[in-house]
This record gives C-alpha cells, structure tokens and sequence, in this order.
C-alpha cells in the first residue's frame, strides 16, 4: 500500500523541473488574487496536483531505481 520510489538522476532532474515550473506559476498567479476563502482553496489545490504530479514522475519505471514496500499491519476490521 505504502511504497517510495528512489529517484535516479533523470528522475531527479524532472522532478525538479516540475516543480521549479509549478512554483514560478502558482507564485506569479497568487499575486493577482486578494486574500480569501477562494486563495485559500486555490493553494491548497494546487498543493494535491503537485503532489500528484510529483507522483505520477516518481511513478514513471525510466524515473527510479528502487521501490522501496513497508509492511503492512493487519487491516482493522470493524
């Protein structure tokens, strides 16, 4: 269930590309906006798509070198 992919060097590179990119936007967009419910919403948005975008690179079989799996206790039965 729980797994984390070590980055190789392409990876890395792409990953911090995506990032840099995503920063430069969401900076230069928050500008234009007024404090608000509707910021606030937008931040934390555009928080779970990078975290999703980061994700689906880290995902990417030609992006890491390792898959690194945590053992699982018993699920909870109700």
């Amino acid at each position: 269930m729980f797994e984390t992919h070590k980055l190789n060097e392409n990876g890395f590179e792409q990953m911090k590309s995506f990032k840099e990119k995503m920063s430069l936007v969401v900076s230069e967009a928050m500008l234009l906006m007024p404090e608000s419910r509707e910021k606030s919403i937008f931040k934390t948005k555009v928080e779970e798509a990078v975290f999703f975008g980061a994700k689906a690179i880290a995902g990417n079989p030609e992006n890491f070198t390792e898959i690194i799996n945590y053992p699982e206790i018993g699920l909870v039965k109700d």
